[in-house]
């Protein structure tokens, strides 16, 4: 087929693509970009006689500049046309021009498509048509967004001759007439009419329906493509075009409170850092609680390997080195452009997700990107401004300098005592002068009044209000036989605090042809990078939140004023941000081929591959000049001393800071393959049969490493540590400790089989059923679990379809689903080999010394028996759609019963391990999820819709599992406790004020039947757990004629957080008795005093040192210790957040064809705009008062336009 196009768009100039990239791009560009016209005028004047069609649309695009796009076989077969008009509309010239032609025509902006005429005159050929006259027909049936088809009947007009399309969109007839007329028809779309010709081969194209609601759904379950009505399974979809996207937002933000069953937390408002994703509930312990990512039908790898938070030995998280750098790098799919997102599809049930095998446990959602659509080429270009506030102390509830000098005046006053003061700064340290005799009573007063008044303003002085951009440019087109899609985006992304950015680039070209009637082949080809800068060991937002406003940053001629920290060397928050820094640039390149062959009709083979890559190289540093390396490493203040002194001659890092490398390369690849079959028997019978192989493979391989003696600005180079340090020359142990060195190697292999059956009787009555059987390197190497299968199945009663519930007008849609199976994960943090390595802590001797052997220290044990985590999910779902589907919705309730989970068992030393994983958990979730859908008013003008869903998530931990457990480990939420949620969070029980003394009182009494000495719960109080116990989201359009407005608003319900401690405990300050340094909550304006001995807030604590001895008989605390993870200090989560309004405006289609324009679009929006919270967080936002930074409110201004 020749098609002509005569038009040409400007070259577009794209750089920064990576160099994989250029010359595709190059070439998709040049080849897709062709002529274009002078003016735009749509009056005609035109005088012909008996002039071939093609010599008319010359002469009117000579005038109206409007570019004629069809085949020149078909106008080989159009009558000449005789036409005399002058200043008559172009439509009106068109429709004189197509009367009694065997085409039509269709205006598309200023292009107009010329296509064969879709009804003929001539009658129906009868059965006795001559053999010669036959031919075979077939074809691929999509709609109008580019979407295979399956399920669509067509029939043979005036004859019961009819067949049905697969699940991939082809059909086939044999010995149909030339003549012949046959009618494609599909729930939701318009029927269409194709007179069959010579030609044979069609792609026919069905508009959906105007009525979008009634519109047919198709559910990708990234290994197939099935109509919403045969699937049984939970599944939830959402198109890319109902999310807000403001050009700074992550896809995981935009889709939290938009789907029943999928929570999305943010942990703080930092640019860079990841969301926590969870589906259904927590379904292991162990490992990654994350769904599974694909995106056309790719699996993605995460960018870093799962690394399990590790508790210290008294049950705090404490970050290394290198997690300044990670907590910087996105998820598995922050390397895809939104703009590039067709439609997101989450599976849920084990009968959704139970293809996917050993990964489904924790959910699957499935991406499809935009995919080229036939027509002549479209470039759609878009660019949103965002303007975001910063962050201020109004929502803090922080003392302001006034309030803080009060405290410490309260301190003195009472005479009030701590193992740890600080008499260098603040009202301490001008105390402190007075007393011995520095300075006058005089300028005593006027200092303390000076203090008063300081109010510094961190917040000012380190946040900004950032000016963010997001652009994208896309191009697509092509014909019946080759589509085409390419992209680009470019992002720079600023945060609130200043040195917290990223800039990104994006690319995509992708390819889908038909290389013959039988063989279909697509490619893509997707390249990001993405750097994003943070901060390393001191971070803007704690410092600005913490420290005392009475302590100035600067003197009086503007210098960076530094005072000594509790380290006791100089410190100065300005110079410590300046001087060290934590960046870390990804690099990723996905591609993914893939065949498809029709063998037969209906059967079909399916082949695809994909090859991923991605490349972090991060870092970060601080130099000799930061207070961390005094207080680390070097011993003494920078500047302060020279060669010979006695301080340089006795540092063990006398010059130089540190650096910190982490880099890491991920190469997955993925083979599938897989033989389809589809047909419909007798009109009624739908049957679709898979049976397919994959094979994936995952392998991580970096390095990380610590360097000391960093000089970056003497041209990044590294000094040589001393050998030896003291007067003593001792040798330096920093040159034989193993400064954290890690290496990474580890590659995960799994091969999989995998089958799924797909039956409808009369498209009422639904059986889908699928098994699959995995074995991999990494894990159930147990003789009775490689391949174990695992299966699940699902039916499903299409009650709209029966005889009788067709002639209910007011019933659009019911259905009643089931579902049941099995769903397993993996963990691939284990291996089932033994593991030694050489020892390499300083202190250790490589050799023997008795057998002159090599010494080996065990790594991981061999865990060779460990079993595949196993869920067993039910679940029960109704689907129903009123009055047109103008009130519509779905309402699921689950069961997921996990067993052989795996926790962490302690075993002797003799194992050289302190504990080994072993399946020894229990889970159970259950659950209630609805999804309510309304349309009030939908006229031309006006149209008005609500979305709204919920869920509610029961959680319990049936079987934990044995474990070594603290109280910091259960006030965190980290205890598996039998019988209580997995995020059960437990607290000390706080029973009031001592008015006698001020001091918290804690009940320690040890509940019955429990042991305190390995139970932490047997004297702790169960609060709830930390995840939500309801979500809930709810999202409104309206639209007056051109205008959009909408809204998304998203409610938490339940769920606990620890209030950040009110009374700070560090090591050297165990009583909690403030010190100059910090700055305090306002909550302590109502503490305990001698005057106000009823107050409900303890008092200011003295001499109180870890006195208490913990019921367990071998841990000290103290009460204000206690009180800080106390019952006093857990609050409700609950929060209602109007997540984002948006409001937009499409110019006229007569103005931007003026403009030589498709579409122009322009918005604005408000993203986090408002959030009323619990009344326990006393009107502080909800991230601040739980010590996290808050996300701002922003502002975005949004352009778009396609030509």
């Amino acid at each position: 087929m020749l098609l002509t196009a005569q038009f040409v768009y400007p070259p577009a100039g794209i750089t920064k693509l990576l160099r994989i990239m250029k010359l595709t791009a190059i070439i998709v560009l040049a080849a897709c970009m062709t002529a274009s016209a002078n003016s735009f005028s749509q009056i005609v004047t035109l005088s012909e006689k008996e002039a071939p069609l093609d010599k008319v649309f010359k002469e009117i695009k000579k005038q109206t500049g409007y570019v004629f796009f069809y085949d020149e076989a078909w106008l080989k077969q159009a009558k000449k046309v005789s036409i005399k008009v002058v200043n008559s509309p172009l439509k009106e010239v068109l429709d004189l021009c197509f009367k009694d032609q065997p085409l039509t025509f269709s205006i598309i902006g200023t292009t107009v498509v010329v296509k064969k005429s879709l009804v003929i005159s001539a009658p129906v050929p009868s059965d006795t048509a001559k053999p010669s006259a036959y031919i075979d027909v077939r074809g691929v049936v999509k709609n109008e967004r580019g979407d295979l088809l399956g399920g669509v009947s067509i029939i043979l007009k005036g004859t019961s001759r009819a067949t049905v399309t697969d699940g991939s969109g082809n059909f086939y007839m044999k010995n149909v007439s030339k003549s012949s007329i046959l009618v494609f028809s599909a729930l939701g779309h318009v029927a269409k009419e194709l007179p069959v010709g010579e030609n044979g081969t069609y792609t026919i194209t069905l508009n959906i329906a105007q009525d979008e609601m009634t519109a047919t759904v198709v559910v990708s379950t990234g290994y197939q493509h099935i109509k919403r009505t045969n699937v049984a399974g939970a599944t939830s979809t959402i198109k890319a075009s109902e999310l807000a996207f403001n050009g700074t937002n992550t896809l995981e933000q935009a889709l939290q409170g938009k789907l029943p069953g999928l929570v999305v937390i943010n942990n703080d408002g930092l640019v860079g850092t990841r969301q926590k994703t969870i589906v259904r509930g927590v379904s292991t312990l162990t490992g990654t609680q994350d769904p599974i990512w694909v995106v056309d039908g790719i699996i993605q790898s995460d960018p870093l390997p799962f690394k399990a938070a590790t508790l210290g030995a008294l049950g705090a998280i404490t970050p290394d080195n290198f997690d300044y750098v990670r907590n910087f790098v996105g998820s598995a799919i922050s390397w895809l452009n939104p703009n590039d997102i067709e439609d997101i599809t989450v599976l849920k049930d084990a009968s959704a997700t139970a293809i996917y095998g050993v990964r489904a446990a924790n959910g699957v959602i499935v991406i499809n990107t935009k995919k080229g659509k036939e027509g002549p080429v479209t470039v759609s270009y878009s660019n949103t401004v965002n303007i975001s506030e910063k962050v201020t102390y109004d929502k803090l509830e922080l003392m302001n300098s006034k309030e803080r000098v009060a405290v410490s005046k309260e301190i003195f006053d009472r005479g009030l005592t701590s193992g740890f003061t600080v008499n260098t700064i603040g009202y301490a340290g001008a105390l402190d002068d007075y007393l011995f005799g520095r300075i006058t009573y005089e300028q005593f007063n006027a200092r303390v009044k000076y203090l008063e008044t300081v109010n510094v303003n961190w917040f000012d002085k380190l946040f900004r209000n950032p000016v963010s951009v997001n652009q994208s440019l896309s191009l697509s087109g092509g014909n019946a036989n080759t589509r085409y899609y390419g992209s680009f985006g470019y992002t720079d992304t600023k945060g609130t605090a200043i040195g917290n950015d990223m800039k990104s680039y994006t690319a995509n070209v992708g390819l889908n042809t038909r290389l013959s009637n039988k063989l279909t082949a697509n490619v893509r080809i997707s390249a990001s990078q993405a750097t994003t800068d943070g901060f390393y060991r001191v971070n803007p937002y704690t410092y600005a939140s913490t420290v005392n406003r009475a302590i100035p940053g600067y003197d009086s001629a503007g210098n960076n004023l530094f005072y000594k920290n509790r380290s006791g060397y100089l410190f100065n928050i300005n110079n410590e941000l300046g001087n060290s820094i934590s960046s870390n640039k990804n690099t990723s390149i996905n591609t993914n081929f893939n065949i498809n062959y029709d063998i037969a009709y209906g059967l079909r083979f399916s082949s695809l591959f994909s090859l991923n890559q991605s490349n972090i190289v991060g870092y970060s540093s601080a130099t000799e000049r930061t207070e961390y390396i005094a207080a680390n490493y070097r011993g003494y203040d920078y500047g302060t001393a020279k060669v010979t002194d006695v301080p340089y001659k006795n540092s063990r890092l006398p010059i130089g800071g540190e650096y910190n490398e982490d880099n890491i390369q991920n190469v997955s690849w993925n083979l599938r393959n897989s033989l389809s079959y589809s047909h419909i028997f007798n009109l009624k019978h739908a049957l679709s049969v898979m049976l397919g192989q994959e094979a994936n493979s995952s392998h991580y391989e970096g390095f990380s490493n610590t360097n000391l003696g960093y000089l970056p600005e003497r041209g990044k180079a590294f000094v040589a540590l001393p050998l030896t340090y003291t007067s003593s020359n001792t040798p330096n142990p920093l040159l034989n400790m193993n400064m954290a060195k890690i290496l990474t190697d580890r590659i995960t292999n799994n091969m999989g089989y995998y089958g799924t059956v797909n039956y409808s009787y009369d498209n009422r009555y639904v059986f889908n059923f699928s098994v699959r059987a995995d074995a991999s390197n990494r894990f159930g190497q147990y003789t009775g679990e490689k391949f174990n299968p695992v299966y699940a199945g699902g039916v499903r009663w299409n009650m709209m379809y029966e005889e009788w519930a067709r002639q209910l007008n007011w019933l659009s849609t019911f259905s009643l689903r089931s579902t049941f199976g099995y769903q397993r994960n993996m963990v691939s943090t284990v291996s089932p080999d033994l593991i030694a390595r050489m020892p390499t802590q300083f202190t250790s001797q490589i050799v023997d010394l008795f057998t002159g052997e090599p010494r080996l220290v065990v790594s991981s044990l061999p865990y060779g028996d460990l079993r595949w985590e196993k869920t067993a999910t039910v679940n029960l779902g109704v689907d129903f759609g009123f009055l047109k589907n103008r009130i519509n919705g779905t309402v699921e309730y689950y069961i997921k019963k996990g067993k052989d989970i795996i926790t962490t068992l302690p075993v002797p030393v003799e194992y050289g391990v302190a504990s080994m994983p072993v399946n020894g958990g229990d889970i159970t979730n259950r659950g209630l999820e609805i999804s309510l859908g309304f349309i009030p008013v939908r006229t031309k003008d006006y149209t008005l819709s609500i979305s709204f869903n919920t869920s509610k998530t029961y959680n319990t931990l049936n079987r934990a599992g044995i474990q070594n457990p603290n109280w910091r480990v259960a006030s965190s939420g980290n205890l598996y406790v039998d019988g209580y949620p997995v995020s059960g969070l437990w607290a000390f029980d706080f029973t009031g004020i001592d008015t006698a003394t001020g001091y918290p009182t804690i009940n320690l009494a040890v509940a019955n039947g429990k042991s305190a000495a390995t139970d932490p719960t047997a004297y702790m109080k169960y609060m709830g757990k930390l995840n939500p116990d309801l979500t809930a989201g709810m999202g409104i359009n309206f639209r007056y004629k051109m205008f959009s407005l909408s809204s998304s608003l998203y409610l938490q319900v339940g769920g606990k957080k620890m209030l950040t401690p009110a009374y700070t405990t560090l090591e050297k300050q165990a009583v909690g008795l403030p010190t100059e340094y910090e700055n305090l909550s306002r909550e302590l304006l109502g503490r305990w005093t001698p005057g106000n001995k009823q107050a409900n807030f303890p008092g200011l604590p003295s001499a109180v040192a870890n006195n208490v001895l913990l019921p367990d008989g071998k841990t000290f605390s103290n009460v204000y210790e206690m009180y800080n993870y106390s019952s006093a200090r857990v609050v409700d989560a609950s929060t209602l957040r109007i997540n984002n309004i948006n409001l937009s405006y499409t110019l006229p289609a007569r103005i931007t064809t003026i403009m030589r324009a498709k579409t122009i679009n322009a918005g604005l929006g408000i993203t986090n705009v408002f959030a009323w919270v619990s009344k326990d967080y006393k009107g502080r936002d909800a991230e601040v008062a739980t010590g996290a930074q808050p996300r701002t409110r922003s502002f975005s201004i949004r352009f778009a336009a396609s030509f």
